[in-house]
Parts: structure tokens; C-alpha cells; sequence
């Protein structure tokens, strides 16, 4: 018989040789987010309503436990009751991210962050204090207060500068960041 011969046959893959190196410019695209940059009004809009679904779900038990009827026509007392539910609750979901980040829950999803007009990221207490108290604040005042707060306020964002009312207020800006 015969004797069987067999061959091994061994494929080495080497990288193509370059001969001339080109430098391809960038592509400039128009949808690029960039660090520092302002957030755009639909990012900002994400984020707004990330949050106003998680305050939706944290205001569960106020709904449970004082009731629907009792919120129609609130007093005083009740009235100042869930302002400060409103505050502590929003302290307890975003402070971690406000204090280190600037940011809210919607905010670090969508990667933008409250920042000072120099740049630099809000402190804590400007967010609060500056930005969010007062609006809160204006929304009690009867008539005027919930129009300016809840309808003018945000749409002051579809100015030139690209900012809601409490941003003017507290002298900030909402932009991109890497968090």
C-alpha cells in the first residue's frame, strides 16, 4: 500500500505594509455632545422628566396618607408640610449626586450638570438656596406664582442663552459633562 502523506499547511496573517500615512480630518457631525458645552433643550427635557417620574413615585405616600380630597384645597399648615416633604425627599434622591456632581438622578442619565456661569460646578447650596427654594417658594403665591414657576420658568429655555428662569436666578447653566 501506498504510504499517506500529509501536509500541514501553517497561515501566518501579517498587517498590511504601509507606504504613506495620511491624516483623515475629523468628521464634524452635528449631533456631537462635548464637555463643557450647553446641554441641549431636549436633554435638558429627558432629564426633567426622569426626575418628575421619580417625584411622581416619592410622592406615593403623601398621596396615601393624606389623601387626594385633602390635597384638593390644602391649608397653610399642609400646604408648608409637603414643601418640605418635597425638599428633604428631593435631598434624599439627588443630594448625593447635587453635592458631589451637580447633577440630579435625570441629569447624570442624560450626562449633563448644573454649573456656575465661570464653569464650574454649582455647589449644593446654590442648587438649592438659589435655584430651587425659590421657584418652590414662587409657585405658593397664589395665581401669579404657579404661572411664573410652572409656565414661564421653563420657557424661558427657548431663549437665545438657553436657560430657564432659575438658571438666571441662581446664575447658572445646564452642560455636557463626562459623569
Amino acid at each position: 500500500e501506498p504510504a499517506s502523506l500529509i501536509v500541514k499547511q501553517t497561515v501566518v496573517e501579517t498587517a498590511p505594509v504601509i507606504t504613506e500615512q495620511t491624516v483623515a480630518e475629523p468628521a464634524i457631525e452635528q449631533n456631537v455632545k462635548r464637555v463643557g458645552e450647553k446641554a441641549t433643550r431636549l436633554d435638558r427635557f429627558y432629564a426633567a422628566l426622569i426626575d418628575g417620574l421619580i417625584g411622581i413615585f416619592a410622592a406615593v405616600p403623601i398621596f396615601i396618607t393624606v389623601g387626594f380630597d385633602k390635597l384638593a384645597e390644602p391649608t397653610f399648615s399642609l400646604t408648608v408640610m409637603l414643601l418640605a416633604y418635597g425638599l428633604i425627599a428631593g435631598l434624599v434622591l439627588h443630594g448625593y449626586l447635587l453635592y458631589h456632581y451637580g447633577q440630579t438622578i435625570g441629569k447624570n442619565f442624560m450626562s449633563i450638570r448644573i454649573e456656575n456661569l465661570d464653569d464650574s460646578k454649582a455647589s449644593l447650596t446654590t442648587i438649592y438656596v438659589k435655584r430651587m427654594i425659590p421657584m418652590q417658594l414662587l409657585s405658593l403665591v397664589p395665581f401669579g406664582g404657579q404661572i411664573i414657576s410652572g409656565l414661564v420658568n421653563p420657557l424661558f429655555i427657548f431663549g437665545k442663552e438657553k436657560r430657564c428662569l432659575h438658571d438666571y436666578v441662581a446664575k447658572t447653566k445646564v452642560c455636557y459633562t463626562n459623569n
